[in-house]
């Protein structure tokens, strides 16, 4: 079956409606909590690799949130059509590439909590600001020379019927890409997935062992490695996981041919906004796990109610 003769079901009150609220929703949401995230790591300095990796997941959220307004707009058909084709060009490569700079940066978090508690008294090189510093680069480096043949490569000219048709604007050499970053990307994806299983399947069996072995109280300790662990592994799953299985589904379909159905394109555009939904969750784990973030966030909400209090 000619997959070009399907069904359009972009044009429902779920996708031209619903799911552009829900987005602008998450669009206003994730502009203050990442406002006031990145104002907070301003003042933060980069003294730990931990730091680090953090600092990076909120530059990629925000990236992610500058794409979202173009989303809205061209998914509810409020701007041109024209609008359609410039976020298949543009604005959808860098949301994807913000998304997996995400999982990325997660999986870095989780190796390094992994060193910190399992293996504390180590001086490890991958423990260093420096190595931080140089494979974050990396990270955007992989993500965005990705993105650049993408965009270069999305340049057929685009009709009022073809605008949103993503893979309809690329030239051959952008669809062969467009198959090499999706398998990347997915790559990238499941080895972050196992990394997180294992490290932190590692700290929570470090951390009972110790429990038995020195026979103490460590309830407290306990609750903040489960903290941690779940504030991470919840978001990673919730925000993540559901996308990666509909698109191994969704592609399994499409290589034989067959068209989606209204079930399983519904399944995909609600998982790709949880993903989006990623960039409202991720300051809970930085409220969680840094205790300077959080230091500066109580100290600056005392200095906002101590203001109300003088001005009443």
């Amino acid at each position: 079956m000619n997959t070009s003769n399907c069904t359009d079901l972009t044009n429902t009150a779920v996708t031209k409606l619903t799911l552009p609220v829900l987005y602008f929703s998450v669009f206003i949401g994730g502009l203050l909590l990442n406002s006031l995230a990145a104002w907070i790591f301003c003042h933060i300095p980069s003294q730990s690799s931990f730091v680090v990796y953090l600092k990076n997941i909120v530059t990629a959220d925000v990236m992610m949130l500058i794409t979202l307004p173009f989303k809205i707009l061209s998914d509810s058909s409020l701007g041109p059509w024209q609008l359609k084709a410039f976020a298949c060009r543009y604005t959808l490569v860098f949301f994807y590439s913000s998304m997996y700079l995400s999982i990325m940066f997660l999986g870095l978090i989780s190796f390094d909590r992994y060193l910190k508690i399992v293996w504390p008294m180590r001086n490890l090189m991958v423990q260093r600001i420096i190595f931080a510093k140089v494979i974050s680069a990396g990270c955007w480096v992989v993500m965005m020379g990705s993105a650049l043949p993408s965009i270069i490569w999305t340049n057929k000219t685009p009709t009022k019927e073809t605008a949103a048709q993503c893979h309809q604007l690329k030239n051959q050499l952008g669809k062969n890409w467009h198959k090499f970053v999706i398998i990347k990307c997915g790559a990238i994806f499941w080895m972050t997935f196992v990394l997180l299983i294992v490290c932190y399947s590692a700290i929570l069996k470090k951390v009972y062992w110790s429990d038995q072995k020195f026979q103490k109280d460590s309830s407290n300790v306990k609750k903040k490695a489960n903290r941690n662990i779940f504030s991470i592994m919840g978001v990673f799953i919730v925000c993540f996981v559901p996308y990666h299985v509909v698109r191994l589904i969704n592609d399994k379909i499409r290589d034989q041919g067959k068209c989606a159905t209204f079930a399983l394109y519904y399944a995909k555009e609600i998982s790709q906004f949880l993903c989006a939904f990623n960039v409202c969750l991720d300051p809970i784990i930085y409220f969680l796990l840094c205790k300077l973030f959080t230091k500066l966030l109580f100290k600056r909400m005392r200095v906002k109610q101590d203001l109300e209090i003088e001005m009443s």
